[in-house]
Parts: C-alpha cells; sequence; structure tokens
C-alpha cells in the first residue's frame, strides 16, 4: 500500500485554521499522515495547531521560529517525506483555497505519474470568488512562458494543490525559499524529464488579503522576481535554451 504524506504550510492562518483542519482529517486520515508546518506565525496559529493535536494526536507539527517563506516550508516538507519513507507528498494550502475533499482525486491519481499538478484554469475547475487580477496575469504569462520554454501544455503554474512521487525527488537540490518556488520545481521537472498531469480543482478566492510582502506586493517587481528565479534555477540544473 503507498505511503502519503500531506503536508500544510502555515503562516498566520488563525481564521481558517480550525476548519481547514477538522475537514481535512475527515477526507485524509484513513490513507495519509497529516503535517503541518507553522512557518513562524505570530497569531493563534501555534496554540491552535497544539489544541488540534491534543484533538487528533495522530496529527504531525513542525514549528519554526522565524517565518522562512513559502518555498521554505515546502522544502522541509520534501526532506521530511523522504528521511520517512513516504512514497508520495500531497502539499495543500492552509488559506481555503484547496478543497479538502478534492484530496482523494489526488490520492487515487495514476500513481505512475511524478506531478500530478492541480489547475485552477481548466474547464472542471469550479469559481468562487474573484481572483485578484494581477495574479492572474501573472499566473497567465508564467504559464506561457513555460510552456513556450518546455514545449508544455500546462494551464496553472502556480497552483500549490500538487501530489508529487518521492522517489523522482530524492535528490531534489531545491532552495527557493519563497513564492517562487514553482519555477524552481519546474525547471527541476523539465530537466529530469519528469511526467506532468493535471487535474482539475476549483479556483477559490474567499478573501483578497494575503501579501507577497512589501517588495513582491507590487506586481513588476513581482514578475521580475519570479524570472530572475527561473533563470537561477535554470542555471543550478544545467538548462541551455
Amino acid at each position: 500500500m503507498n505511503k502519503f504524506l500531506l503536508i500544510i504550510p502555515i503562516y498566520n492562518e488563525e481564521k481558517v485554521l480550525e476548519s481547514v483542519a477538522h475537514n481535512t482529517v475527515k477526507e485524509a486520515k484513513e490513507q495519509a499522515d497529516i503535517l503541518f508546518i507553522n512557518d513562524g506565525s505570530y497569531d493563534r496559529s501555534p496554540e491552535i495547531l497544539l489544541s488540534l493535536q491534543k484533538q487528533y494526536p495522530f496529527i504531525k507539527l513542525l514549528n519554526k521560529e522565524v517565518n522562512e517563506g513559502y518555498g521554505a516550508s515546502i522544502i522541509s516538507g520534501f526532506n521530511y517525506g523522504i528521511q520517512e519513507y513516504y512514497d508520495y507528498l500531497i502539499t495543500m494550502d492552509c488559506d481555503a483555497q484547496h478543497e479538502p475533499k478534492d484530496l482523494h482525486r489526488f490520492f487515487t491519481y495514476n500513481p505512475y505519474v511524478d506531478v500530478v499538478s492541480g489547475s485552477r484554469y481548466l474547464k472542471d475547475s469550479q469559481i468562487v470568488g474573484k481572483a485578484p487580477e494581477d495574479r492572474v496575469e501573472i499566473n497567465y504569462r508564467i504559464t506561457e512562458l513555460l510552456n513556450e520554454t518546455y514545449n508544455w501544455s500546462l494551464s496553472d503554474a502556480f497552483c500549490g494543490y500538487k501530489r508529487y512521487r518521492i522517489d523522482a525527488f530524492k535528490n531534489h537540490g531545491f532552495e527557493e525559499k519563497g513564492y517562487a518556488f514553482p519555477l524552481e520545481l519546474w525547471a527541476f521537472a523539465y530537466r529530469n524529464h519528469l511526467h506532468i498531469e493535471e487535474l482539475a480543482v476549483d479556483r477559490i478566492y474567499l478573501t483578497n488579503d494575503r501579501s507577497f510582502g512589501e517588495d513582491l506586493d507590487n506586481k513588476n517587481r513581482r514578475y521580475r522576481h519570479y524570472m530572475q528565479a527561473w533563470k537561477k534555477a535554470e542555471e543550478k540544473y544545467g538548462i541551455e535554451r
């Protein structure tokens, strides 16, 4: 039987953490171990996590004293999954944008696919709320560039809802600690000829208050940052265009 690890990065998610956790446990407890990674939250998230662990003793917690970044949490999850001999890693955000009820589709998807990447832009994706225009635009531009450069047909480069086949990532060498992590992931996937397929998930935006950090909240600066991270990743993995 395949061994799944579900990792959920957390940074100041006190408003939705309990509901996300309860729904996730309901959908995943029979098929996956659940690891919450607290990335230096300064709201009530840490104490909520401790309370949840008392209610659900099987929940695993990784607490970081300082905020290291979204990518750093994903990398920590990869390393934990590799060290503990899991077969698959699933990443799910804790901001209520990812439906726990979709987990079973990731659990049961073709086991030979290296990356099952959620997409919010397929015809079966339902829309709840309105996505910020700058995010939609940047996602579209980066996705198109990835497709043109690597001869792919992705529709969503930045969805965090994904399943990874651990054997394909044992020598990942990931370093990108921030929100540009997906660019390093895609460069690694291309360099290693990984099999990627997309799975439709809903596009949910209940609030628009997420910040990328003072510098990266500016659309143009964020786009340049992503492009620089992509170039750096390609150089690291020896990708020549």
